[in-house]
């Protein structure tokens, strides 16, 4: 008879679902809905080593018995969803560096859309968000070569590197028609949670939240504390590009807004069962709230801004977030002779709202009633949606990287003053360096495209010279989801609420 289970099979089972419910501190396994016989999961691995052996000893070319495995594995996991990947040992490797905190590289999470690799957000004050990638840019190419089928993972360990190289990233952006590429020089990754604070009005304060680490909640607590004492009544937390990060600090952020003992987020999934998670303290923040988010808010964003709007403690400002709501635990394999050490990163639950709204944008959901509305991300209360501009002309000058030659040049040879902002002069300008370079347009392409145009050389420029802090303070007048924020805030004023 044959040996349908060998050994390194069913350790690594066992291992994977204990090492899962160590990760998660969830409850034990739950019964599955629809559990197969004992006899029907032996005859599945029968299939695969039998398909396995006969391609090894049979195929028209030589094959290595390790890409085999690894590639099946793969796409084994790959069929389940993007997110879920086996970790090879380069992998494994660089996922724990990036998991210390501080790593060389360029600054873009990453994510899967339609299949191909996407920017959910660049991190703020890094290579990638200074070279102007924003959300949304589809990357087609990593220094030339095609990122069709490429795994997230994959393609981190591809973009990082040694700080002071260069890798070319080549992207689709929505609505321009020619790819842009993007040199992007390396450099090591390393920032606080709470990338800027301060009064935005009298009465009002405004707390930019970057990304979610374990020093989140004690970040954004000083921060408020500290506004509070300069007579902030009222908060704005902006969390517009934050991809997530870590899921417990949200958590604890929740617990500065919501009474003790309020849902935050519930966690399901098949073999980990439901887990529910609740704030701990009483309510250390007290006035009014808003939140301000959009497409790049992602993960453990979506976690606080779902439960500060279900549980009514914030009204939520901007754009319907991303929809990445699913849980993905870590497993250490161990050490396979010959091999490796391996890993697997498994997607084991899904978040959902104190509402019972799953945030998750995959179709998928066995925890679904079978009559309810398909439903993923988080939408504002009030929407605000962001300025239009000229594509043609903007596409030119971001695929040759303009902005940030001209940027270069200009910051080699100006000061740049606290309250630098784009003006008459520094357009002429523009149009000087624009028309040595012989780009062409149009006086109406050229109005079109001015807000935008204002906004990348001010980032270029200022972003090369300020801290962070001061960049969003500079430019929160001219920000209109913030505007409306102030708006919004001051109305609620003058009702007498």
């Amino acid at each position: 008879m044959k040996d349908l289970v060998p050994g390194w099979v069913a350790v690594t089972t066992g291992m994977l679902l204990l090492t899962t419910a160590l990760v998660l501190g969830l409850p034990p396994v739950a019964a599955a809905q629809n559990e197969e016989t004992p006899a029907a999961r032996a005859s599945s691995l029968e299939l695969f080593f039998d398909v396995y052996g006969i391609t090894r000893s049979s195929y028209v070319d030589t094959v290595q018995s390790r890409e085999l495995v690894e590639e099946a594995l793969q796409g084994m996991l790959q069929s389940l969803d993007p997110n879920s990947v086996l970790l090879t040992p380069e992998e494994l490797e660089n996922l724990q560096i990036q998991l210390e905190g501080s790593f060389e590289g360029v600054g873009i999470t990453l994510g899967q859309r339609d299949n191909w690799l996407t920017v959910i957000s660049p991190l703020e004050g890094t290579p990638a968000y200074r070279a102007g990638m924003k959300a949304g840019d589809r990357i087609i190419e990593i220094d030339g070569v095609s990122t069709e089928g490429i795994t997230t993972t994959e393609a981190v360990s591809f973009i990082r590197g040694p700080g002071g190289t260069v890798v070319d990233l080549t992207v689709k952006r929505p609505g321009m028609d020619d790819p842009i590429i993007f040199p992007i020089e390396r450099d090591v990754i390393d920032f606080p949670s709470v990338s800027a604070s301060f009064m935005v009005e009298p009465g009002i304060g405004y707390v930019r939240l970057s990304r979610f680490s374990e020093e989140s909640a004690t970040e954004v607590y000083n921060a408020v504390n500290e506004l509070r004492d300069l007579g902030a009544e009222k908060m704005i937390l902006d969390l517009r590009g934050n991809s997530g990060g870590l899921m417990l600090p949200s958590i604890d952020v929740a617990d500065i807004f919501l009474p003790a003992g309020s849902v935050v987020v519930t966690t399901r999934g098949q073999a980990v069962g439901e887990y529910t998670y609740r704030t701990r303290r009483g309510v250390l923040y007290k006035g009014e709230l808003v939140l301000l988010v959009d497409g790049g808010s992602a993960s453990s964003s979506e976690i606080l801004a779902g439960a500060l709007q279900d549980q009514n403690a914030a009204t939520l400002i901007g754009t319907r977030t991303f929809g990445k709501g699913s849980v993905q635990s870590l497993s250490d394999l161990g050490e396979y002779p010959g091999l490796g050490h391996y890993g697997v990163k498994l997607t084991t639950a899904r978040y959902y709202t104190p509402d019972g709204n799953c945030i998750d944008r995959t179709l998928r959901d066995d925890f679904m009633e079978s009559d309810a509305e398909e439903t993923w991300g988080i939408n504002p209360d009030i929407t605000v949606e962001p300025d239009s501009f000229g594509v043609a002309l903007v596409a030119e000058l971001e695929i040759d990287g303009h902005f940030f030659h001209f940027a270069v040049d200009y910051t080699l040879e100006n000061e740049i003053s606290l309250d630098f902002w784009p003006d008459e002069a520094l357009f002429l300008l523009f149009r000087e360096y624009l028309d040595a370079e012989e780009i062409e347009y149009t006086e109406e392409e050229f109005a079109e495209s001015y807000f935008y145009m204002e906004r990348a050389l001010l980032r270029e420029i200022a972003l090369r010279e300020w801290p962070m802090s001061r960049y969003y303070q500079v430019t929160a007048p001219h920000d209109d989801t913030i505007v409306r924020a102030v708006e919004y805030l001051t109305e609620t004023d003058s009702d007498g609420n």
